[in-house]
Formats: structure tokens, sequence, C-alpha cells
């Protein structure tokens, strides 16, 4: 039953990236979209995820109840030694979420409309450098495996080089994977073309932010390139993801939006699985050289069958009705270019 706990684990990793991802990148757009569009993004956006925003971030909670109830020991050293990131992350979403809340919802258009909007944008850009952190954090090494001092404890783990890179590299992935969707919601007019020029701009600054990550862990001492080299898997899912790149930008003169986000979230998807190859079963690698397994944590076998049923139920009642969702406002939101 460990397997199908572990397969929802990474499942929802995934889909938390690419569905909330996406939210977080649309934030960001915000910073970049022309002031005379920018009411007409507002408008998209909230046509686009008003309805279902809250329904993405049900993946990051998949993961939290997870590591809580199957692998407690991993949980606690997290929430332990990361922390300062991780508080800045939950935040991040807080914030976000009553900034979106306020300016969708609000009765009265005033001036507080503004703070909104900087609120939305700043903790959506907050949001995935810190969860990029955490990520790097936990495969730098440079995590004791008893508390020392303070700083070499809580700060030092994650404030480097090599983690910082790694949350703006993420920060990249996200916006460019909302620049995917928003092509794709504004099918025509000026708006669509400003989306198109931005999104192939974040794509190579996307590329770019990965080639910086493995540069980053080089000089931290963290051979990176050797780990992701020396596995086969890894090695594939990161060839498919290169080679997936150059097929990327002839959609984009075409309206196959359905087309380009599936090639947007299979190279997501390629590398969240190469990261995943890598540090599998580790979770957190210690400066000690010791690591934290999965395995080796693991909560007892009825819990973790009580956990995997519980699983499979409620994908088995929830996924249709979350495809439902998703269909009917999607369906909704279509009428926006009309």
């Amino acid at each position: 039953m460990e397997w199908v706990v572990l397969f929802f684990l990474a499942t929802s990793v995934f889909l938390y990236c690419l569905l909330g991802g996406a939210d977080f990148g649309v934030g960001v757009h915000e910073w970049l979209v022309p002031a005379n569009k920018k009411r007409r993004h507002e408008e998209v956006v909230a046509y686009a995820m008003g309805p279902v925003w809250e329904a993405n971030h049900m993946w990051l909670i998949i993961v939290v109840v997870i590591l809580f109830i199957a692998f407690p020991r991993v949980y606690s050293q997290v929430s332990i030694y990361l922390h300062i990131p991780l508080t800045l992350m939950l935040i991040g979403i807080i914030i976000r979420g009553c900034a979106f809340s306020f300016r969708h919802y609000d009765s009265v258009e005033d001036g507080s409309r503004k703070y909104y909007s900087w609120a939305f944008s700043f903790s959506s850009l907050l949001t995935p450098i810190a969860f990029g952190v955490i990520i790097a954090a936990l495969m730098l090494g440079k995590i004791p495996p008893q508390p020392t001092d303070y700083y070499s404890t809580y700060v030092q783990p994650w404030c480097n080089i090599f983690s910082l890179v790694t949350g703006f590299f993420v920060l990249s992935i996200f916006t460019f994977i909302a620049g995917v969707f928003m092509v794709g919601e504004e099918t025509i007019g000026d708006l669509r073309e400003n989306y198109v020029r931005r999104t192939k701009f974040l794509h190579i600054v996307m590329i770019i932010m990965g080639a910086l990550v493995f540069f980053a862990a080089r000089f931290e001492g963290f051979d990176l390139g050797a780990r992701f080299f020396s596995h086969p898997f890894a090695l594939t899912a990161m060839a498919l993801a290169t080679v997936s790149h150059f097929l990327l930008w002839p959609l984009f003169r075409v309206s196959r939006r359905w087309r380009l986000r599936l090639l947007a979230g299979f190279q997501l998807f390629m590398v969240v699985a190469a990261w995943l190859a890598v540090i599998f079963p580790d979770v957190i690698f210690y400066n000690n050289g010791t690591t934290l397994t999965l395995f080796e944590h693991m909560a007892p076998e009825k819990t973790l069958i009580a956990l995997g049923v519980a699983l499979i139920v409620g994908a088995t009642l929830f996924l249709p009705l979350l495809g439902y969702l998703f269909f009917m406002f999607k369906k909704a939101s279509g009428n926006l270019n009309n």
C-alpha cells in the first residue's frame, strides 16, 4: 500500500505545480502587462480562475496530509528546519487568496482595488520563490542532523545561492505555464499577441534559469549535474523535455490551445519526474552525508492501508466532480471572447 500512497503524493506534487503554479503565474503577469491592457487582463484572470482557484490548492493540502499521516518524521523535519521559507510560502498563499477575493468579489470599486492588486501580485511572486527554496534546501545537504546554533540550523540550509536560484527557476516555470494558459484564454486581439510574445520570452528565461540552477549547485559544492546524468530515468526525462521545447513555439501560431497546454504540461511533468527520480527515496540530505528516506520513516502498515483506501475512494468520488467543475466554469469563461 505504500506505493499507492507514494503515487498519490507524487501526483499531488505535480498537479499543484501545474494548476496551482498557473494560478501563481497569472499574478506575476500583472507586473508585466502594459498599463492600458491591465484591466482587460484582470477580467480574463477573473473569468478564467475565479471559480476554481481554491480547488487548485487542494493538491497542496493532500501533500501535507499524506506527509503528516504516512511520513510523520519527514513532515516534522521539514516543518522544523525549513520553518522560515515554509512560513513565507503559507503567508503568501493566505495574502494572495484574500487579495484575489477582495478584488474579485468587492461590491464597491474604489481606490482599494490597486492595493488588492499589488498584494495579489506580490504574494504570487513570493510563494513560488519560497516553494523553490524549500525544494532546493531539502537536497543541497546543508541541514544538520541535530540542531546547533540558530543560523546554521534554520537559516544557512536555505539562505544560499542554489536555493535562491532554484526559487527563481520555479517562479519562471509557473509564470511560463500561466502564460501558456492565458494565451488559450484570450483567443483574439492585441492582448493575446502580448501574451504570446511574453510567454515566448518567459520560455527562454525558464531555460536559462534551469541552466543556472546547475551552475549555482556547483558553486555551493553540490554536483547536481552528476546526479542527473548518472540517473537513466532523469536523463531521459530531461532529454524529452529539451526536445519538446522545439515543438512548442509553432503551436503559438495556430489556434491549438489544448495542444499547447498539453505540451507545456508535458515539459513540467518531465522536470518534476526528473527531480523526483534523482532524490527518491530520500527526502532530506543532511550535512554529515546521511539522508532521511521515506521507506525508513513510514507510518505503521495499518495506517498506510487506511490512508491508501481513503485516497483511492476519495479520488474515485472527487476527480469526476473536479473535472465537471472545470468543464462547467471553463465553458462559462469561454463566453469572455464572444
